[in-house]
């Protein structure tokens, strides 16, 4: 398992993540910068399906992943020159917080492998998204998929859960993205889940997301992830709780304020 932490003014940032089948490696992405944090679960289609693309899927999260970031983080200092070459993918102004971001960032990754690989197959690399960003005196947040944020509020915990599409190769995509503000003041933590750390709950029903909060912010992320892999391990066959992968990676990163 790995795990970390960063801090930024407003923001201190701990996670954990861990592959669920060593076969396929970790298509798990977690990474945070000053006031921006990012987890993505790339979609683990089953072993040996034609993506069309000859990095696979862990290449494709780790790439949305570091693109994104960087684009979430652009602006947030000094005016900064020109870059030395053309963006891949320009900023989509968007209504929505971080929806334009994603959607460069989707851009830029589409440009990179577009060469070498087919991206018109509908097994393409695609990823789950939740992203959330200091700004200013607010949080912004994004979901795209089946990941799940949770904000622990003053008010009490709230749930956001995306649907059924995800990034793929169409900038557009970031379009289906559940987004919102919430005032800084009002958040005392957020967390940010994969689905293979949320089974606790939605899978298992050992407890539930007030729980897996609790557990995550009080004993730490890797905590989360170690208690989920004790609960797949009752179950290696998957007979109790059916399920097509039985370990998942997991991870889960919390954000406090």
């Amino acid at each position: 398992m790995d795990d970390g932490t960063g801090e930024g003014s407003a923001m201190r940032v701990t996670w954990a993540t861990d592959e669920g089948d060593p076969r396929r490696g970790n298509e798990d992405f977690v990474a945070a910068a000053p006031g921006a944090a990012v987890v993505l679960d790339g979609c683990g289609l089953a072993l040996g399906t034609d993506l069309g693309c000859v990095h696979g899927t862990a290449w494709y999260s780790r790439s949305l992943g570091t693109r994104l970031l960087a684009r979430m983080l652009d602006g947030s200092g000094p005016p900064a020159g020109p870059p030395v070459g053309p963006p891949e993918g320009a900023h989509v102004r968007a209504g929505r917080p971080l929806v334009g971001r994603l959607a460069g960032a989707i851009a830029d990754v589409a440009a990179a492998h577009r060469a070498t690989c087919d991206l018109t197959v509908p097994t393409t690399p695609a990823a789950t998204v939740v992203a959330v960003r200091v700004r200013g005196d607010v949080l912004d947040y994004l979901v795209l998929a089946d990941s799940t944020l949770l904000l622990d509020c003053r008010d009490g915990l709230r749930e956001i859960t995306g649907g059924r599409c995800w990034a793929g190769s169409d900038p557009a995509g970031a379009e289906n993205a559940i987004t919102g503000t919430v005032p800084l003041r009002d958040v005392r933590h957020a967390l940010l889940l994969t689905d293979g750390a949320t089974r606790l709950a939605d899978r298992f029903g050992v407890t539930d997301r007030a729980g897996l909060a609790r557990l995550a912010v009080e004993s730490g992320p890797a905590a989360l992830v170690e208690r989920t892999r004790e609960v797949e391990r009752t179950d290696p066959g998957a007979v109790r709780w059916p399920r097509g992968k039985p370990h998942d990676d997991a991870t889960a990163a919390v954000c406090a304020f």
